[in-house]
């Protein structure tokens, strides 16, 4: 079989590219002969980072034909992973990626929906267009119970399997390292800016943010003697993002703090490999970033998450870590102090809680990963 991936892929987002790599793995996994290819921003990106044909979005004057001619060189079109189904404030985020969905719907090839979560909808042709698509797609997974219920709600009356995220099938099987007393503790923090993210989110509250968690990290080093780390997971080697670029957001949170000579402040991550390695280092993840969380999680080390969006807080449920994410109003260090303690206090513990729910989440895709298995062989 050959597949046509469409996602947010080429992106320079290790988040995404975390999501492509474990999709590439369970689809290889269950059909270890189908030919992956992947419609990619920016194709020798994805290429260094993945074992698979990237294709380049056609040129917006031959976009239709291209993207025709594309869908039919294969049997069937993957949509996935990620928030894909959502508004921005400029722009149907949702309708965006649904064309893809309905040009191989009409094209009689098969589709398939892995690994999304659904975000603000406001938008009434985002409303519209979901349950027309999705009705008609071959099989529908989303990555918590909170999007397949919203789906539910706006009329998609196909089966809708809830799986793992799709970023956790990629992650090495490797133990946790084993820490002596005396070695510092290592934290790692993920901040994102929040420009066109949806209706809800207060930009005005940002400045605000950005001093809290300079104070949590301040917080760290003079209290604990910690490690911190500043990790980009949208950024660019060479240059910067005009409004999406999280190295900056770490540079703007150090103006605020007492001991920024003292940070590890990452400029960019060339490889998932190096991510991996890089977070499994570490005793505990403070995340904006969605996939700082999961990819922590997913690698044995406690999380604490800052809430700015509605899959954050459907990712904490999934693993019943409700109580360690908070809100982005409310982030601060008084609400931050008691859970680290707590976290610190008992830090194997808290590793083996992680460890443990991650598996039961994981553990609640396997009805769907058989039936995946099934249609990769029709």
């Amino acid at each position: 079989m050959k597949i046509l991936i469409c996602g947010y892929y080429g992106n320079q987002n290790l988040g995404d590219e975390a999501m492509l790599a474990g999709m590439i793995q369970l689809l290889k996994k269950h059909s270890p002969d189908v030919s992956l290819s992947v419609l990619s921003d920016n194709p020798k990106y994805t290429a260094a980072l993945h074992s698979i044909d990237p294709v380049e979005h056609p040129k917006p004057f031959r976009r239709r034909l291209g993207y025709t001619i594309e869908t039919l060189k294969n049997q069937s079109l993957i949509l996935g992973g990620g928030d894909l189904l959502r508004d921005n404030i400029d722009f149907s985020v949702a309708k965006s990626w649904l064309i893809f969905l309905e040009r191989a719907i009409r094209l009689h090839r098969r589709t398939f929906v892995l690994g999304i979560s659904v975000g603000e909808i406001w938008r009434q042709e985002t409303k519209d267009i979901i349950p027309l698509v999705l009705n008609k797609v071959d099989l529908i997974a989303v990555r918590d119970q909170n999007s397949k219920k919203i789906l539910k709600e706006l009329g998609v009356s196909k089966d809708i399997y809830v799986m793992s995220d799709l970023a956790l099938f990629g992650l090495p099987k490797s133990e946790k390292r084993s820490l002596p007393n005396s070695e510092k503790l290592r934290v790692g923090i993920s901040v994102r800016p929040l420009i066109g993210r949806g209706k809800s989110v207060d930009l005005g509250i940002y400045p605000q943010f950005q001093q809290n968690v300079a104070a949590i990290a301040d917080y760290l080093v003079e209290q604990h003697n910690a490690e911190v780390h500043f990790f980009p997971f949208h950024a660019f080697e060479n240059k910067y993002h005009s409004s999406d670029d999280d190295y900056i957001s770490a540079l703007e949170v150090l103006r605020y703090s007492r001991n920024s000579e003292n940070f590890v402040v990452h400029r960019y991550i060339d490889s998932l490999e190096k991510l991996y390695f890089l977070i499994g280092q570490l005793d505990l993840m403070i995340g904006t970033r969605l996939h700082s969380l999961i990819l922590a999680a997913g690698l044995g080390v406690p999380i604490i998450a800052a809430e700015y969006d509605p899959k954050i807080k459907g990712f904490m449920q999934e693993i019943k870590q409700d109580d360690l994410s908070i809100p982005l109003q409310d982030f601060n260090l008084a609400q931050l102090t008691g859970r680290i303690e707590t976290i610190f206090e008992n830090l194997t513990g808290a590793r083996q809680k992680i460890v443990s729910e991650v598996e039961s989440y994981q553990s609640r895709s396997s009805a769907f990963l058989d039936i995946l298995a099934a249609q990769l062989k029709n």
